[in-house]
Formats: structure tokens, sequence, C-alpha cells
């Protein structure tokens, strides 16, 4: 071999070596795919109906937040979270589990595609805020001890992101930012979640569509045990305790302009400051309600049923109302309810109650991460819904009401109440004690 014909050799060698270098790093770096997005920042000015004005930090910044990124890991349900700080601060939240942020058809309805509809749209379109605590997240900044990731529930893609400090012994909001979620990734794990095509329900999680008012079939939730024998009473013609939430959210009732007790709220003049993409409270825009629905309470029944996703005994309340004026029937039916799980709480402390949002398999306005993740949709035994009188779902964001608040208040726990709150929880508008005997 003459020393020409080995330089070329070597030369060769040398490319095809760097080649399969380079191929290895690009393949390296497709595995890793990372998506940017900005963060939008309201001012007082840009959201004055803002519920946290006189209740969140002295130092409260409102132009705090730059942009973000979620960069994938090896499992596809795992991402880390970065939010980027005007202050250079860089704000992480890694190996997130966001499973349970995507609307999930529980597998014990997939066979009927309209309640697989209404269980989907319904998850999408309930808040549901997450939680982390000071172990769960990294910053440079040490004054915040809690980060909340929420998906609102305006449509597929609108998130929040809300940082809280500790100020005078109690957790107060800090900063508040909104974000809109990759779209094709959402598409990508909707699939994945679901195993169905995402144009399926594309169109009612990017933009609200009225669904079809269709019967329900309660076999498929459950099916009943038992009748437990009840009295019941309802306390609606007394006030709700102004504190916590209810308390925050108050100015967000526009009608009646005043008012002294739960039944005045029981009318379909009733109004509520609405939400307004990207998530925020707007009085601007008054929503209506069919609160008049629930005035006169007819009859309250409590069953001991077996749950067709966990095949475990568990209850379910049913309550019949008549109209305050037309006499229209309206039952509300929520169920796959673990009763022993409700705290024992004065009416007072009524805010802390056990809750939920209105659909079929929801996750609740409120958790904690581990609570979050341990709560697989999937398999969920909870439902919330509003029928009329032919037995045909009727829409809860259209008539006011978000969900119900239990709890116990005797040690025995044989007296149970349940609250129903309102559109969006400004107020809570039906209280009613059940005596178990």
């Amino acid at each position: 071999m003459n020393k020409s014909t080995l330089i070329w050799i070597i030369l060769l060698a040398t490319t095809y070596i760097s080649c399969t270098s380079n191929d290895n790093k690009t393949n390296q770096t497709k595995k890793v795919d990372t998506f940017s997005f900005e963060i939008k920042n309201l001012t007082d000015k840009e959201y004055p109906d803002n519920p946290d004005i006189g209740f969140r930090s002295k130092n409260y910044n409102e132009n705090l937040f730059e942009k973000g990124n979620i960069s994938k890991t090896s499992k596809t349900f795992i991402w880390n979270f970065s939010f980027l700080t005007k202050e250079s601060d860089t704000i992480s939240i890694n190996n997130i589990n966001i499973s349970e942020f995507i609307p999930t058809i529980p597998e014990h309805i997939k066979s009927d595609s309209y309640m697989s509809y209404i269980s989907c749209i319904n998850q999408e379109w309930n808040r549901n805020q997450v939680k982390f605590n000071k172990n769960e997240f990294s910053t440079n900044t040490p004054e915040i001890v809690r980060i909340d990731v929420a998906r609102n529930c305006l449509n597929a893609y609108l998130w929040e992101i809300i940082l809280y400090i500790e100020e005078d012994g109690a957790i107060l909001p800090y900063s508040h930012g909104w974000f809109d979620f990759p779209h094709d990734l959402y598409a990508e794990l909707f699939e994945k979640k679901n195993n169905i095509p995402f144009n399926e329900y594309k169109s009612p999680l990017e933009d609200w569509v009225d669904p079809a008012n269709n019967e329900i079939d309660l076999s498929l939730l459950r099916t009943v045990v038992d009748t437990i024998n009840i009295n019941f009473k309802d306390e609606s013609d007394q006030m709700y305790p102004l504190e916590g939430a209810r308390k925050k959210k108050y100015k967000e009732i526009i009608h009646p302009t005043s008012f002294s007790n739960m039944r005045d709220l029981q009318s379909d003049s009733t109004l509520f400051a609405t939400f307004t993409p990207p998530g925020y409270y707007n009085r601007k825009d008054p929503r209506t309600t069919e609160l008049g629905r629930i005035y006169n309470l007819k009859d309250i029944k409590l069953l001991k049923i077996e749950t067709k996703s966990t095949q475990t005994e568990l209850y379910e309340l049913q309550l019949k109302f008549s109209h305050k004026t037309k006499g229209n029937e309206t039952s509300l039916i929520i169920g796959g309810i673990n009763i022993d799980e409700f705290p024992i709480l004065n009416e007072n402390e009524s805010n802390n109650g056990w809750k939920n949002s209105m659909g079929i398999g929801n996750h609740t306005f409120y958790e904690k991460y581990k609570e979050h993740i341990n709560k697989e949709t999937k398999n969920s035994p909870y439902y919330a819904i509003l029928l009329d009188g032919k037995g045909k779902w009727l829409d809860s964001h259209k008539i006011g009401i978000d969900g119900p608040i239990f709890h116990f208040s005797d040690d025995q726990k044989t007296s149970l109440h349940l609250w129903l709150l309102s559109f969006e929880r400004h107020a809570l508008v039906g209280h009613y004690q059940v005596e178990l005997k």
C-alpha cells in the first residue's frame, strides 16, 4: 500500500467517525424535546377584579414572570418545568407527572359516547390547581415556600403559575402568571392517555360547545345496594360563613347587590363575575344563572351503591328540587363518595370541607401534588350530575353550580352537611343537613 492510498484511508475513516459522532449527538438531541412559552403578567389595572387584592403579600410582584420551558424526560408523562423571572431567577419543578392534568375518560363509561363526552369536557372546563411544597421545587428566591400550577377552566391550553411566600404567619400569593400549554404536546398526550384521536374532542376542548341534553344512564356508574334511612332539612335560609375563598370572592357577586341568606341567591336573576381568557374574573361580563331551579327542596335520598369503576361499596346522595316560579324539576346526583373521608367541622369551618366539581371522574379544584397523582381519573368512582325531570343532563355552568362541599358536625358522624358551591365558587348557594338514622 503506497503512502497516498494510506492517507486517503485515514481521511475516510476520520470523516466516518466524525459523521457518526454528529449523528449520535443529533439523535441524543431529538430524545429531549423542549417547548418554550411566554408567561403573561396582569397588573392590577388590567385585572381590577382580582380576588387576591387585599389578601396577598405586601410585596406582591405583578410583573415578575418572563418565559418558561417544558422539557421532556425519558418517560412519556414525566416533564421538567422551568419558569424564568425578570429578576434572573429560574424556578424549576422537575419530573412532574402531568398525566392527571390531561382529561381522561374513565374506563367504565367508554362504551357510552355521550357520557364519555360529558366526562371529558367537564374535566377540562373545571379548575384543577396543584400545590408543590418547598421540597418539590427549586429556586434562588428562598422566600418562596410554595408553587401552584393550575389548569384553569377555560380551554385545553390555558394554565397558570402562582408563587407563595410566608408572611406574618400566613402563606400568601407573591406573584401570578398565565401561560399557554404547547398545543401539539397536549394533543399528543391526550391521544396517549385516552387511546383515541384528539380531533374527536379538539373542538369542545378548545372552545366551549354546548352539549346535547341527553339521558344519563346511571347504571353505567353504579348499582344500588340499599337505601339509607335519613331525615333532612334545608338550611338555605341562613347566610353562609364569609371565610377563606368565599370572603375573597364576595366582590365577584354582581346581583343581588346585597343579601342576607342563601335563599336570596336561589334565583334566575343572580349574576356573577365570569371567568375570561387567559384566566381572570371579570365583573364587566356578568354570568347569568338558573339558580331558581334549586329554590324548593322536595326530597333527599341517601343510597349505598357498588361502583362500576372499583367494585367497592360507596354512597350516592340524590336531591330533588322544583323551580322557584316555573315548577320544573331538577335533580342533583352526587355519587361514588366515601362519607368516612368527610371531616368533622362546625358550620363556620364549612369552606374546609371535602369538595369537588361537577362532572364524572373529576379531580378536585385544589390538591397537593402527591394527592393529585394518586387519584387516577380512569378509575375514579366520583360523579356529580344535574338532571331534569326526564333524567336528561343539565349544564351545571348554565345553572350556576360548581360542586358540593361535605362535612360532618358531630363526632359520631351522624349529622352530614352538604353545601353547594356557586359558579366559579364565588358563593355558597345551598345548605342541607342530613341526619343518618
